[in-house]
């Protein structure tokens, strides 16, 4: 049978438009306007402007003691009706450790929400951390873990590991707005929570995400300073290969107008010079067609913005031999250098 396919002409209309906010690195004053306007266009973008501001309402729900930390659940208001539960892992002696960093780790696809970010046999880097003095945040994205909308809401292994990253998106775009902008706005409103605690510096906060974690990661770098240090895995790739010639992916990953905006490099440009650790790997199959080819190009944009800034040594780029998959070697260095150790 002959399939008469929009890909290859949507492929080719991709290539006749241009980055209207592509980096601007001409000089200082140049980058520091363009990074100014371009989080503006994005914001619009996303549809952050269509969402609503509520008091927090902030609430634990439960707290226990484990192995070298305290897990405490807790639960916010992000818009009006609107609840993200999330855990916080502290170090044991936190209250003795006045002012200390702080991690979020959102999470990605077919991870139960948080529930997969907080696992302990082995450990995994929310745990890791949280042992080593930070106080780390792990909240349920919309439509995942306890946020799931009813399609999906059951309580089966299987069903966890469902999201409603599909059905919100769709609900979203009739508001002009998008999953990734609700998503941002989520994680704005915990660096809100954040702000408010005193047992956290709120000059030492970073974000590290894998996959869909790591897109939210870069966004919310990019998008909000307060974020003094990222990390993202398995999510840093040119968009057309990646995201507009493989239309399989979740649909979190698709923003009316982005692709005439920007692409990866450009989003990673706005998180400089704060430190940007990205993880790749060279088996990945959603590197796109071009595999590694297709991530150096994006690494390379945004290379050049922290060579403007003399800051190169603030973006670190680590390559694995395998596949779609977060080993994080250097990870808990990076953010030691950065987030413990003064370097910022």
């Amino acid at each position: 049978m002959n399939y008469f396919s929009s890909l290859e002409s949507m492929s080719k209309k991709y290539d006749k438009i241009s980055r209207a906010y592509a980096l601007r690195d001409d000089s200082t004053e140049i980058f520091s306007k363009w990074q100014r306007e371009t989080r503006k266009k994005l914001i619009r973008l996303i549809g952050l402007e269509g969402c609503g501001k509520s008091s927090l309402n902030a609430k634990m729900r439960w707290k226990e003691k484990r192995e070298g930390y305290w897990k405490e659940s807790w639960m916010i208001q992000t818009e009006p009706e609107i609840y993200m539960p999330f855990y916080i892992l502290k170090p044991i002696d936190v209250q003795n450790i006045p002012d200390s960093p702080a991690l979020i780790i959102p999470h990605g696809h077919g991870t139960n929400g948080k529930e997969g970010m907080v696992t302990e046999d082995p450990p995994g880097f929310a745990v890791s951390f949280a042992r080593k003095g930070y106080c780390v945040f792990c909240p349920d994205g919309r439509g995942d873990g306890e946020r799931r909308e009813f399609p999906q809401q059951e309580d089966s292994e299987n069903r966890q590991l469902l999201n409603s990253h599909r059905e919100i998106q769709q609900m979203a775009l009739g508001f002009g707005q998008c999953y990734l902008g609700l998503m941002i706005w989520d994680l704005m409103r915990l660096l809100d929570f954040i702000d408010s605690l005193s047992y956290v510096d709120h000059n030492r906060i970073g974000c590290a995400g894998m996959s869909g974690g790591g897109q939210l990661t870069i966004w919310l770098a990019a998008l909000d300073e307060r974020v003094q240090a990222a990390a993202t895995s398995g999510y840093f790739y040119g968009m057309k290969e990646s995201l507009l010639e493989l239309p399989q992916n979740c649909s979190c990953n698709y923003v009316p107008g982005l692709w005439g905006a920007v692409d990866m490099g450009d989003i990673g440009a706005l998180i400089c010079p704060r430190p940007l650790w990205i993880e790749s790997g060279e088996k990945d199959p959603l590197n796109g067609k071009h595999g590694m080819k297709n991530v150096y190009s994006q690494v390379q944009i945004t290379r050049r913005a922290y060579k403007l800034s003399d800051q190169e040594d603030r973006l670190k780029h680590v390559v694995h031999s395998g596949a779609h998959e977060w080993r994080g070697q250097g990870l808990i260095d990076f953010f030691d250098d950065f987030l413990k150790d003064g370097r910022l």
